[in-house]
């Protein structure tokens, strides 16, 4: 019942409805242009072993098992703040993460960077991948590591440009627009409610308003049980229909007087 009552509330005030739902795609277009968007890009790398590791020869990616715990320490290292702030001030506005790739068993380093622009993004990244080959040698050197026993790093794949990132952007409009739409159907069902309760306290009771309900009894399949439930709206009509009892001195005129006291004068004759 709620429903439909909403329903009609709509149709009735539809201008409402248009209005809202103006205001709401205004809205939406505002954070089209105002929300600002974000640019990605990524590099990813992997750890060699060293040459001592390996055969003469020999393939180094079949070595790679056992250099899991050297990623966990190099994307420790250049998260650390003291590798991070230096890069993130060369590169104002822009961010980046480090970290192994789960979804692969390899020595494999995923690093992504977020940016303002796309040209951006790229800058961070480029310094990370800069960044990372002098970490990993000074970790390595401060421990005496021999040359020919460190481990090397070596680029993957890097981003040819930077990607959009409209997320931010799109969750912002579509929050809006629901919101809106919502907040529309509500205040308009609201405000129909407001002026028909105000409509009603204006309008003063009509004169008619018994024989309307006598109407709509007769016409009522159930008009007994109507006409028990009004007795008092049903006698009103009665009684206005018939009109009010003439008195017993109008109900006989002269004439007729006259007439009756001549006959009962010769019934005593």
């Amino acid at each position: 019942m709620y429903l439909r009552d909403l329903v009609r509330s709509l149709g009735r005030r539809w201008y409402f409805v248009l209005l809202g739902l103006a205001l709401t795609a205004g809205l939406c277009v505002a954070a089209l242009r105002v929300v600002p968007v974000s640019y990605n890009s990524e590099a990813s790398i992997v750890l060699l072993p060293p040459k001592t590791s390996t055969e003469p020869n020999g393939n180094p990616f079949l070595y790679l098992g056992g250099l899991s715990q050297a990623v966990d320490v190099l994307t420790r290292t250049i998260s650390s703040d003291e590798t991070a702030k230096p890069l993130l001030k060369a590169n104002p506005g822009a961010k980046f993460t480090i970290a192994a790739d789960v979804t692969t068993t390899g020595p494999i380093i995923l690093i992504t960077s977020n940016a303002p622009t796309a040209a951006g993004a790229q800058a961070m990244t480029s310094s990370v991948l800069e960044a990372v080959p002098t970490a990993l040698d000074s970790i390595q050197s401060e421990l005496a590591v021999k040359p020919q026993s460190k481990i090397s790093v070596m680029t993957i794949a890097v981003d040819a440009k930077g990607k959009l990132d409209a997320k931010t952007r799109t969750q912002a409009v579509i929050g809006i627009g629901a919101v809106g739409i919502v907040l529309t159907i509500l205040l308009t069902g609201l405000v129909d409610g407001l002026m028909r309760s105000r409509r009603r306290r204006n309008t003063p009771p009509s004169d008619d308003s018994g024989d309307s309900l006598l109407d709509s009894a007769a016409s009522d399949p159930d008009a007994d049980e109507n006409r028990a439930e009004h007795p008092t709206v049903v006698h009103a009509r009665s009684t206005r229909e018939s009109g009010p009892p003439a008195p017993a001195e109008q109900a006989s005129s002269p004439k007729s007087r006259r007439v009756r006291s001549r006959s009962s004068s010769s019934g005593r004759d």
